[in-house]
């Protein structure tokens, strides 16, 4: 079972500038009976992050109070959207800017910490265990390859994906 676009709209009503990339996601995928949440969580991230280095904030207190409540009894799909799809993305698109994530800890609520910690003692966790393995010749290099990429679709899709090693 999937998320409910209720609970997706909830999120994305806090942030009046993230409209138009939602509806033309809605647009994209209205055939579908679930569609791929998980990307608009994507872009919803990239777009904070990208709002943090403008130093416009001003959406994020009610967008993650809304996140925060959203998280007080959520279906565990819902509750994974938000910690996989949302804060975690956020966490590895803002791992490839200079200011990191750290600075978004400010507007999480309690909830919100405890998954935020919960996310980055798990990759603590797999940078160990990495570490710790042989050196593969043909391990893809994401630090490389965003150095390389000029889409800038594909730019967002490997941020998203890979966490910039500090």
């Amino acid at each position: 079972m999937a998320a409910k676009q209720e609970d997706v709209e909830q999120i994305i009503a806090t942030v009046p500038g993230f409209q138009t990339q939602w509806q033309e996601f809605l647009k994209e995928w209205e055939k579908e009976t679930s569609p791929p949440w998980y990307l608009v969580m994507g872009e919803l991230a990239h777009y904070l992050v990208e709002r943090y280095a403008q130093q416009a904030t001003a959406e994020f207190p009610q967008l993650f109070a809304s996140v925060e409540a959203l998280l007080h009894n959520p279906s565990p799909e819902l509750e994974n959207l938000i910690i996989v799809g949302l804060l975690e993305d956020i966490q590895n698109v803002a791992s490839h800017r200079d200011f990191g994530a750290a600075p978004f800890r400010e507007w999480l609520g309690p909830k919100s910490i405890v998954a935020w910690d919960g996310i980055n003692a798990y990759m603590d966790r797999v940078s160990n265990w990495a570490a710790k393995q042989e050196p593969r010749r043909d391990a893809f290099d994401a630090e490389k390859a965003l150095s390389q990429v000029e889409n800038p679709q594909l730019r967002k899709i490997i941020e998203s994906i890979y966490r910039k090693k500090s």
